[in-house]
């Protein structure tokens, strides 16, 4: 539940029976429903009070997902103290893919670093969720193409039923009517999509880092 829905929920309580339920005072409700706020304690009683339970989820922000991503091993210069969990990071990841092209080369590899973590069932949900099979799918082939391993394949025989059979841009460029720039890339078609990022420059790229992580 969201904020504003559960100052809606408190809004439609008898404040009489709250205050002896949760033990917060009736100026205090009266004063969190006046604000849309209230102290940590309080939120704790009153959620109780009404069966619901506090629960803080990590803030989905740029900041956040790299930091996330440097967490779980991809070279991007950022911080460590991402709290995303692994799929967390893989659906964000998904979303922000559409728009900035760098996805495609770090998503891929974060699947690589992180193989043994990964669960194959969970990955296609959040795939499902966020309307992004056909990306995924394309994501976990390049992965799977620069280190084969069950769990990525696993991962593609859930995503090959779901696919989408629509032929679409991965990301719409200025180039995007140039159709040859974008029908070179093997793995993106077999997922319907067109790209520019050509599977051999993944590749070289994915060497480079793995190279200078075991070199650090």
């Amino acid at each position: 539940m969201k904020t504003a829905e559960f100052f809606k929920t408190l809004q439609a309580q008898n404040l009489t029976h709250l205050e002896k339920d949760s033990g917060v005072s009736r100026q205090a409700l009266h004063g969190a429903l006046k604000t849309n706020n209230m102290r940590l304690d309080n939120l704790t009683s009153v959620a109780k009070a009404i069966k619901l339970n506090v629960e803080f989820v990590p803030a989905r922000t740029e900041y956040n997902l790299m930091a996330s991503l440097a967490k779980f091993g991809v070279p991007v210069a950022h911080s460590k103290d991402g709290n995303l969990n692994l799929e967390e990071t893989v659906a964000e990841s998904l979303k922000r893919s559409r728009t900035d092209g760098v996805y495609e080369t770090l998503v891929p590899y974060l699947l690589f670093l992180n193989l043994e973590k990964l669960s194959p069932n969970k990955l296609a949900a959040v795939a499902l969720v966020e309307d992004q099979v056909n990306v995924l799918g394309y994501f976990a082939e390049l992965a799977n193409q620069y280190y084969p391993h069950p769990n990525l394949q696993h991962l593609l025989k859930l995503l090959q039923p779901a696919k989408s059979l629509t032929k679409e841009f991965l990301v719409l460029t200025t180039k995007s009517l140039f159709p040859e720039l974008f029908e070179k890339n093997e793995l993106a078609l077999k997922w319907n999509l067109k790209v520019r990022g050509t599977v051999d420059n993944h590749m070289q790229r994915w060497n480079k880092w793995a190279t200078s992580q075991k070199s650090s």
